[in-house]
C-alpha cells in the first residue's frame, strides 16, 4: 500500500464515521452522527483542564501542533470510490486544524499534510488502523523522555518555556521530570558497578522524589539523596506509594529504625496497623475479595474525590498493598 504525500484543503477530508471509538459512542448515543459528536467520540471537545491528563491528550496535542505551526506526521487519508476524502488514521489532528481555522488561530491551518491513497478495500483501511493504534510506534518511556528533555534544555540549551511548548505539557511537570532525571543519575547511576543492569523503571521513585515534603523529610532526618538512591536500588522503597509515605515514617524514630533495617512497609505497620476483627480475619480469601470488589463498586463518588484529593491516606496504601499481593498471587497461578 503507497499512498501520495499531499497538502489537504481540511474542509474536503471527512472525520472516519467507522472509527472504533466513534462506533463504540454510537453505541451508547442517539441521533443524528454530525461532526460534534464524533468530536465528542474522539475526546476532542471534552474538558481537558483537570491534571493528570496522558501524554497523548487532546489538550496536550493541540498544544503540541500550535507550538510546531504544524503536525509532523501525515495525516492518512482514503479516496473513495465515489471522489471523497475520508481521514482513516489523524482524526484528532484533523479535528484540530480544523478547529485552529474555524476560530481563526494565527497560522495557516486551511490545509494538512496528508498521505492519500485511492480506494483502499476494507482490510487495508483495518491494517492501517491496527498498524497506528495497535503495534505502532511506541511511545518513550518516561526515563526516556526525562533525558531528551534535560539533554534538549542543559546541553543544546533550550529555553524552558519552548520546551514545554514543544512538550504539550505544563511547566511545572517538564521542570519536575527534568528534576528527576538530574538526581538519577547523580545519585543513582553511581551505585552500579561497570556492567551492572541499570533499572531505569526506578525512574518514577524520583519523579516522586521532587516533592517538597519529601526531600525536606529526608534531610530533616539526617539521610542524604544518595541514602535514598540507596533505599531505592535495595528496594525499601518500592512504588510510588512508599516514597510519598516517607515524610511519616522519617519523622517517627521507631518507624524510621525499621525502615532502615526492613523497609517500608514495615515501619509503615509500625506506625499504624489496623485492627482487624476476628470474623474478617477467619473469612476466606474468595470471601474477603467478594465484598472487596462490591464495596469499592458501591463506593460513594464523594469518597472518590477525598481519596484523588489525598494521595497519603491509609485507604490508598491498603489497596495499593492488597493490588501488589493479589498481581503476584495471580501471576504465580499462571506458571
Amino acid at each position: 500500500m503507497e499512498g501520495k504525500q499531499q497538502s489537504l484543503p481540511v474542509d474536503q477530508v471527512e472525520l472516519d464515521r467507522d472509527n472504533p471509538r466513534i462506533r463504540r459512542f454510537l453505541e451508547d448515543y442517539e441521533g443524528e452522527l454530525t461532526d460534534d459528536r464524533i468530536a465528542l467520540a474522539l475526546d476532542v471537545a471534552a474538558d481537558t483542564g483537570e491534571e493528570g491528563g496522558g501524554a497523548t491528550s487532546p489538550e496536550k496535542l493541540r498544544n503540541s501542533i500550535l507550538a510546531n505551526k504544524g503536525i509532523m506526521q501525515p495525516i492518512i487519508v482514503n479516496r473513495v470510490s465515489d471522489g471523497r476524502l475520508v481521514c482513516i488514521e489523524g482524526n484528532t489532528r484533523l479535528w484540530i486544524y480544523r478547529e485552529f481555522h474555524r476560530e481563526s488561530v494565527e497560522g495557516d491551518w486551511s490545509t494538512i499534510p496528508a498521505i492519500v491513497h485511492d480506494g483502499l478495500d476494507g482490510f487495508e483501511v483495518d491494517a492501517i488502523r491496527l498498524q497506528a493504534h495497535l503495534v505502532g510506534p511506541r511511545a518513550w518511556d518516561a526515563y526516556s523522555k526525562a533525558k531528551y528533555q534535560w539533554e534538549l534544555h542543559y546541553k543544546h540549551m533550550m529555553p524552558l518555556d519552548r520546551l514545554v511548548d514543544l512538550c504539550g505539557g505544563d511547566r511545572r511537570d517538564v521542570q519536575r521530570s527534568i528534576n528527576a532525571y538530574a538526581d538519577m543519575e547523580n545519585h543513582f547511576r553511581k551505585l552500579h558497578e561497570p556492567g551492572e543492569p541499570y533499572d531505569t523503571q526506578r525512574f518514577s521513585g524520583f519523579v516522586e522524589l521532587q516533592s517538597n515534603k519529601v526531600k525536606t523529610a529526608i534531610l530533616k532526618a539526617g539521610f542524604t539523596l544518595d541514602d535514598f538512591a540507596n533505599w531505592i536500588k535495595d528496594e525499601r522503597i518500592k512504588g510510588l506509594a512508599g516514597v510519598r509515605q516517607l515524610p511519616r515514617v522519617l519523622s517517627d524514630k521507631k518507624a524510621r529504625e525499621t525502615f532502615v533495617k526492613k523497609g517500608v512497609k514495615a515501619a509503615l505497620d509500625v506506625l499504624e496497623k489496623p485492627e482487624v476483627d476476628s470474623t474478617l480475619r477467619d473469612a476466606s480469601v474468595g470471601q474477603l475479595a467478594r465484598v472487596l470488589t462490591e464495596k469499592i463498586e458501591g463506593l460513594p463518588w464523594v469518597e472518590i474525590q477525598r481519596l484523588r484529593a489525598d494521595p497519603d491516606d491509609d485507604m490508598l496504601r491498603y489497596l495499593i498493598d492488597a493490588q501488589e499481593a493479589l498481581t503476584t498471587f495471580l501471576a504465580e497461578l499462571d506458571k
